[in-house]
C-alpha cells in the first residue's frame, strides 16, 4: 500500500507538470516580412491560414502559422512592416524545418516599446515564473475574449496583457494597457 501511495504521489506530479508544460506559451516578436495564405486542406483549401514570415527579435527567421481560431488581440490585420508578438503552445507538435514553423494560438500586434505576454497569472496576478506581477489601473480595460467586458476577479487565469513600461523591482511591476482574461486554460 505505501509503494502504491508513493507511484501515485508520483504519477500526480508528474501528470501536474505536463499539464502546466502543455498550457505553456512561448513568445516570438518580430517585424512581419511577408504575408501568405495556406490552404488548410480544411473546406476545400480554402486558403483560410496565414503564413506569415518574421524576422524574430530572439530567433531570426520563422515562420508563424495563424490559423483562422487563433486569438488576434484586437482583431488587427496584419500587414508587412507590423511589429507583433506571437503566442504559440510548448506541448503543441512542430516540425523540424528551417525556418522553425510555429503554430500561434495567440497573436498581438506590439509596436516598439509594447510588449505583450500571454501567461497563467495567479491570485495576486503573478505570472507563472514569478517574474511579473500586473498592477491594472482604474482605467485598464479588462475583457474577455470577444470583446465584453470582464466584471469578475481577473486572478487564477490565463491572461493575455500588453504593457509598455515595468518597474526594475523582483518581481518587476506594470501597469498593463488592455489585459484579456480566458475563462479556461486555453486560448
Amino acid at each position: 500500500k505505501k509503494g502504491t501511495d508513493r507511484r501515485r504521489w508520483g504519477y500526480d506530479m508528474v501528470m501536474g507538470y505536463l499539464e502546466v508544460f502543455c498550457m505553456s506559451y512561448t513568445p516570438t516578436a518580430g517585424i512581419i516580412t511577408a504575408i501568405e495564405y495556406q490552404g488548410d486542406g480544411a473546406f476545400g483549401g480554402s486558403d483560410c491560414t496565414l503564413l506569415l514570415t518574421v524576422q524574430s527579435e530572439d530567433q531570426g527567421l520563422v515562420h508563424i502559422l495563424l490559423p483562422p481560431g487563433a486569438y488576434v488581440l484586437n482583431l488587427h490585420p496584419f500587414q508587412v512592416g507590423d511589429r507583433a508578438t506571437f503566442f504559440y503552445s510548448l506541448g503543441a507538435p512542430m516540425p523540424l524545418v528551417f525556418p522553425p514553423r510555429y503554430r500561434a494560438v495567440a497573436a498581438a500586434y506590439t509596436p516598439q516599446g509594447v510588449t505583450a505576454v500571454l501567461d497563467a497569472f495567479d491570485g495576486r496576478l503573478l505570472n507563472s515564473e514569478g517574474t511579473l506581477l500586473l498592477k491594472p489601473s482604474w482605467a485598464t480595460p479588462v475583457t474577455l475574449p470577444n470583446g465584453q467586458i470582464f466584471m469578475g476577479n481577473p486572478g487564477n487565469r490565463l491572461i493575455l496583457a500588453t504593457y509598455s513600461a515595468t518597474t526594475r523591482s523582483f518581481p518587476a511591476q506594470t501597469v498593463p494597457e488592455q489585459m484579456v482574461v480566458f475563462c479556461s486554460s486555453s486560448v
